[in-house]
């Protein structure tokens, strides 16, 4: 009897392993989903860190405006906001938005949200250059600090977005939003559920539950994708594509953005002062076959910095030229003096940690081939790959930092110039500093014409360039893959937006 029983209880197992495999269960109910990425915000609170990114793309919290496909901003929570001088902008809101909790959304909500993020994220103050603010009703005035010409373009940043800061509920858990999904549940690096919101103000949700799984690797992702547990997949690596290609059970999705791999000299780092070590490691990286081969054409070679795709792009930076970066060296008296195949700068053997981390999976590649075309310039690079390196990013732990990191997000190159060019940005990690730079990010910031700012935008590349401050490797594209039966989803390049009120299932 005890045998018969263990045999049935082992037929049993077998068939929930079966009926596992192919996706029946988890990820297949019709009025429930399971997305899934490699990675997460520490908390659901959007005035921390970039943790407004995740809120925005699970659908939990909104913004004034909201960026198209080309990345023009258009009315969203807002439905006009007006410039009456340079430092004077009205803002009016919809009149039919209500926050998660059935309080109606209000010029002082916006403006007490606001002050909340402004005290404690550093980037709202780069973005919004706020003096004042007034509420009445529904409008919302602000005045400036100075004039802020892609204000449209600003109030698209998921950090602008808006919460009830007087809902009681804990905001790094339970934030109250406008989105069309309300937070339920959130274990960082593991898992966040949300459920429908009914009361959106663009109508009702398809979808009753969404959860979203956060895994370990993109291999995992991938074969959770294959064995029918996930709905849709956020940054599908292209080298796994060719796995997708049945039309009848996947759609892959892939937008142009402007997400960069860019690497960062810290310029506290005694040798990387040195102007010529940092133009041969620029002059090392064979940016071509780095996004061809390396990356499966997952990305496009950078010629400069910003993507070539838009108007303020056409610059060209170092070609790939390991012979004339071994002369710049050479030039500048950084030779191997002791013949143990390392030069020395300033008495020193060069000898440099590159950190990175793994949830980009082309990032640790791309630092291992770094490390050894600089290898054969008598360049000593040691490669630590984390997984995370926010910690090595603020305490500037590092000689060469490469991330992936998104240039153009809201359509205006102001976005990148302020947070990572310019002396003393919220991400500029290695501590560059140009006082040309400054000043030409500085009237960036305030131009309208949009002539002149394309004029700024390129002078800056150029000087950015010709100090050999940054390198900018390829562009990589945002690749999704979804079920063909979840419909109503569209990829934007700002990687803003994934779980919004039309996403849903049916053929």
């Amino acid at each position: 009897m005890k045998k018969r029983i263990g045999s049935l209880l082992l037929c049993l197992l077998m068939l929930v392993t079966i009926l596992s495999g192919c996706g029946v269960g988890k990820g297949s109910s019709d009025d429930e989903a399971v997305i899934a990425d490699t990675q997460c915000p520490n908390t659901l609170d959007l005035a921390q860190s970039w943790d407004s990114w995740f809120t925005s793309r699970w659908g939990i919290t909104e913004t004034l405006y909201k960026l198209d496909n080309n990345l023009n901003p258009q009315p969203w929570l807002a439905v006009s906001c007006e410039n009456k001088d340079p430092n004077t902008w009205v803002i009016t809101l919809r009149d039919n938005v209500k926050f998660q909790n059935g309080k109606s959304l209000t010029a002082e909500a916006v403006r007490r949200c606001w002050l909340r993020t402004e005290k404690i994220n550093p980037r709202f103050s780069e973005l919004m250059e706020i003096k004042d603010m007034e509420a009445n009703g529904r409008t919302l005035t602000i005045h400036t600090e100075k004039p802020v010409p892609a204000m449209k373009n600003q109030l698209s940043d998921p950090l602008t977005g808006v919460v009830d800061i007087s809902s009681g509920r804990n905001l790094a858990t339970h934030p109250v939003g406008t989105g069309p999904y309300i937070a339920q549940e959130y274990e960082p690096n593991v898992q966040a559920t949300v459920k429908r919101y009914d009361g959106y103000w663009r109508g009702r949700p398809y979808f009753k539950k969404v959860t979203i799984d956060i895994l370990p690797d993109t291999n995992t992702m991938v074969l959770a994708q294959q064995n029918g547990e996930i709905d849709l997949s956020m940054y599908v690596p292209s080298s796994n594509l060719s796995l997708f290609q049945d039309k009848k059970k996947y759609i892959i999705d892939k937008a142009a953005g402007s997400r960069a791999e860019i690497l960062y000299f810290n310029f506290m780092t005694t040798a990387l002062q040195e102007p010529a070590i940092r133009r041969a490691l620029s002059m090392c990286i064979d940016k071509k076959n780095y996004a061809k081969i390396i990356n499966k054409d997952g990305s496009a070679p950078a010629e400069a910095l910003y993507p070539e795709s838009v108007y303020y792009g056409k610059v060209h930076g170092y070609p790939f030229q390991m012979r004339a970066a071994a002369r710049e060296l050479d030039r500048a008296g950084i030779v191997d003096r002791d013949g143990d195949g390392i030069r020395e700068c300033r008495g020193k053997p060069v000898s440099l940690r590159l950190i990175t981390y793994n949830t980009r999976p082309e990032l640790p590649n791309f630092a291992n081939e770094i490390a050894a075309s600089a290898k054969k310039l008598g360049l000593k690079i040691g490669v630590e790959v984390y997984d995370d390196v926010s910690k090595q990013e603020s305490e500037g732990d590092f000689d060469l930092l490469l991330m992936s990191f998104t240039m153009t997000p809201t359509g205006d190159p102001q976005y990148f110039a302020d947070m990572v060019f310019r002396t003393g940005g919220s991400s500029n990690f290695g501590k560059y500093s140009s006082h040309k730079v400054d000043a030409l990010v500085e009237e960036l910031d305030t131009e309208f014409s949009p002539e002149r700012r394309k004029e700024l935008t390129t002078q800056i590349q150029r000087e950015v360039l010709a100090d050999a401050a940054f390198v900018v490797i390829g562009h990589s594209n945002f690749i999704c893959v979804r079920k063909a039966d979840i419909q109503g989803f569209f990829i934007n390049p700002s990687e803003y937006y994934v779980l919004d009120g039309n996403i849903r299932r049916g053929r």
